[in-house]
């Protein structure tokens, strides 16, 4: 017997140049309304995460279609988008099926861009012990200043805070001027169910947390301006991981 899927879209939420909701950010120039496939595969990715759709249930377009009031089309393109997001499985002839998703595999996801964000620390740190005013310095200082008016701030939104972490992080990325890296780092975030994690908050939930985290960050920042490349990686690697460990409690 296979669940009824009670799920509403969510309207999209305003955001900066770059970012998107579900803490993902899409690195790219100007932002696009999101399309009702993607409301609809962002909706439904949340409850396959969450546990709410589970492994092997079975997502069908003729019941999201009416559902959503919506023709066949968006649906087939938002199974699509689920598809590519690693969160479900397209079987010929039978239908889309809800992949399992563990929390060894959300852990190996942290892991992985965790890694790929220390190797771009220390790719930007090598550079600033030699280049004072380098341009992804300067860019670093902007994000930094702005989260730390966030952090002051205790009614500010968890989610947002979490976003402007996440645009430190890609000011480094895009910063160590590896290409190949930015791609896997895009790759990760539009095509897992990277998104579908961030839809909700799951760090720095209180006043307290934002401030404790942006510390962390602050000290990061100052080791990379200090060109001191192990440490600098060592310190972004700390607050990432436990980033990584507060989000698996979250789901656990």
């Amino acid at each position: 017997m296979k669940r009824n899927l009670a799920i509403s879209i969510s309207r999209p939420r305003g955001r900066s140049s770059g970012e998107e909701a579900g803490g993902a950010i899409r690195f790219r120039h100007g932002l696009r309304p999101r399309t009702i496939a993607e409301q609809i595969a962002d909706t439904c990715g949340v409850m396959i995460v969450e546990g709410r759709l589970a492994p092997g249930d079975r997502v069908g377009e003729e019941k999201l279609a009416e559902m959503y009031r919506v023709s066949r089309g968006p649906v087939r393109e938002a199974i699509r988008i689920l598809e590519k997001r690693r969160l479900v499985d397209i079987i010929p002839r039978r239908g889309a099926f809800v992949r399992a998703i563990t929390l060894d595999s959300i852990a190996d996801l942290f892991n992985v861009r965790n890694a790929l964000a220390a190797m771009a620390v220390e790719t930007v740190t090598r550079r600033a012990a030699r280049q004072e005013k380098d341009p992804t310095l300067l860019k670093l200082e902007r994000r930094r200043a702005q989260l730390a008016r966030m952090a002051e701030d205790p009614a500010c939104s968890p989610l947002d805070f979490s976003f402007q972490l996440t645009r430190i992080v890609y000011t480094l990325i895009s910063g160590s001027g590896n290409r190949l890296l930015g791609e896997i780092w895009t790759e990760l975030n539009e095509h897992t169910f990277w998104t579908a994690i961030w839809r909700t908050p799951q760090d720095g939930l209180t006043h307290e947390e934002r401030q404790a985290r942006y510390a962390q960050v602050n000290a990061t920042v100052e080791l990379v301006r200090a060109g001191q490349v192990p440490e600098a990686a060592a310190s972004l690697r700390t607050w990432m991981d436990e980033i990584r460990d507060r989000v698996l409690q979250n789901l656990a």
